[in-house]
Parts: structure tokens; C-alpha cells; sequence
């Protein structure tokens, strides 16, 4: 089969044993690279073995890099080895990128405990994208991220916080509640997201604590109203309404604490007292 490889000037049509040759032994490294990227594209797992020999040798990032992407498109789960290998070893920060992602792709257990480590990463890109791809390997893992909850580096304690909440298991929430009283603001402002995305009320309380205190920063104090009228607990109704009556103007806390407020209500109107539309009196349809 032939293939068309693109190129500014012209197309050339390259047949599957023509890109490999070209991402084995040619000399041009936008040749390589494009080799790369093609064979990824193609889905023949015949590519694989080629694209981790690459991985592991080239020496330019570019076609490195395009390897890394090509491995997680391909699926094959025996590059999986390999990626984590660049991922924790590679000096070029695209390269650990494309690691990462195409880890969070192949998935597994396996994959969980170099993506935390990434966390830690120096290279801030690098912790995020490894982060997107822990949350898109889910559930497996909730365990070693709440471990990282406790890391002493701010951003690790933040990524984790954000990755819990968007995997979604409740068995995070004690751990989260916790960071509402981390010293590092950021955390915190993730971490009364994360409790709105849990959606479990064992977090009410505290969200009403935080929410209610005036020396807490604005953000988180707005980011804890957010998460009740995510949450739609009664409990929350009382405190929401005393800090809107309390403003002497409504700034940004004031109007999520309101809007949070409504759809409170109007998720409980039927069983609080007088919140429930009033019947009119029936009519006789006598005139007089």
C-alpha cells in the first residue's frame, strides 16, 4: 500500500516499508520525524518495534518526540516499558510531554506511579500534562494521588487536589476536605472545586466554614458558595443567605452565594416550609 506524505511543495507516495526505511536510516531529521508521525497514523502495529528502537536512540527530540506520539496512537502495550523510561529519563521536555500523554492513553496500573512522579516534574508542562493523563486513566489512580496530597512541593499538592476531583471517587473526599486548610491558596481553591465535582454532602460543613470566613481569601471563600449550590444541601441555605444580607453591595462572593442560593431552593422548594407555590382558593363561577 502506498501512502501520501505531504509536504510544502509536493506530495510522495511512500509505501508502509518505505516510512520505516526512512525512519530507520535516513540522515534528514524532518524525514524521520515525519516517518514517525505517519507510521503512528496508520495503526499497523508492525511499526511499533521500529518506533521504540527510535524512542530509545535517536538522537534528535524532534523525531523522539513524534516516536512518543506515535506509540500512544498505535495502543500497543508494549511500549509502554519504554515511554516511562523517557518520561523519567528524557532531558528534552517535549519528549517527557508526549510521554506522558501517550501514557495516559495506553493506560494500566503500571502507568500510574512514573505519571505522579511526573507531577514533581521541573518542567510545569510537563506536570499537567501528566496530570490530564492520570485523570483520563480514571479510578486506578485515586490511591496514589491522594498519597501526593501530602507531597511538599505546592504544585504537586494542587495537581493532585484537581485530578481527584475530576476522577470523581468519593473515597477522596476526607482527603480533600483536608485541603481547605492547606497553607498554599491555590490548593485550597482547587480543593473547593473539587468537593462541587465529588457531589458528595459530607462536605456541606466545611464548605459552609470556609465560605463563612471573612479572613479567607475571596476566591476560595466564592469557590466554597460554588460548590453548596453545586451540592444542593438545605444546610447550606441559612449561611448563604445571612453573607448576601450581611453585603452592603454584591461583589463576586455575594453573587455566587446567590446564585448558589437558587438553585438550592429550587432543588428543595417542595420540603421547605413556605417555599412551595400557594394553591388559589377555587371559584364557585357564581357572579353577583
Amino acid at each position: 500500500m502506498a501512502i501520501t506524505v505531504s509536504g510544502k511543495k509536493k506530495q510522495v507516495r511512500k509505501t508502509f516499508t518505505e516510512l520505516l526505511s526512512d525512519l530507520r536510516t535516513s540522515s534528514s531529521e524532518k524525514v524521520r520525524y515525519n516517518a514517525a508521525r505517519v507510521l503512528g497514523e496508520l495503526g499497523d502495529l508492525k511499526a511499533v518495534e521500529p518506533l521504540i528502537d527510535v524512542l530509545k536512540n535517536d538522537k534528535n527530540g524532534s523525531v523522539r518526540l513524534y516516536a512518543a506520539r506515535a506509540l500512544g496512537e498505535l495502543g500497543d502495550s508494549k511500549a509502554t516499558k519504554y515511554l516511562i523510561e523517557s518520561l523519567r529519563e528524557d532531558r528534552n521536555v517535549d519528549v517527557r510531554v508526549r510521554a506522558a500523554r501517550a501514557l495516559g492513553r495506553l493506560g494500566g496500573k503500571i502507568v500510574v506511579e512514573p505519571l505522579v512522579e511526573a507531577l514533581n516534574d521541573e518542567n510545569s508542562q510537563v506536570c499537567i500534562t501528566a496530570t490530564d493523563a492520570l485523570i483520563e486513566i480514571g479510578d486506578v489512580a485515586t490511591d496514589a494521588l491522594m498519597k501526593s496530597l501530602d507531597h511538599e512541593k505546592v504544585n504537586v499538592r494542587c495537581d493532585a487536589t484537581r485530578a481527584l476531583g475530576e476522577i470523581g471517587n468519593k473515597k477522596a473526599v476526607d482527603k480533600i476536605i483536608k485541603m481547605l486548610y492547606d497553607e498554599w491558596v491555590n490548593v485550597r481553591i482547587y480543593a473547593v472545586t473539587s468537593l462541587g465535582k465529588l457531589n458528595d454532602t459530607k462536605a456541606v460543613p466545611a464548605l459552609i466554614d470556609v465560605m463563612k470566613n471573612k479572613n479567607e481569601n475571596d476566591l476560595v471563600r466564592a469557590g466554597a458558595a460554588a460548590a453548596l449550590g453545586v451540592l444542593r444541601d438545605q444546610r447550606a441555605l441559612l449561611p448563604l443567605r445571612e453573607l448576601i444580607m450581611e453585603a452592603e453591595e454584591l461583589g463576586e462572593l455575594e453573587d455566587t452565594a446567590l446564585k448558589s442560593f437558587k438553585k438550592i431552593m429550587a432543588a428543595n422548594w417542595q420540603s421547605i416550609p413556605g417555599a412551595a407555590p400557594q394553591k388559589k382558593p377555587a371559584t364557585t363561577g357564581m357572579t353577583y
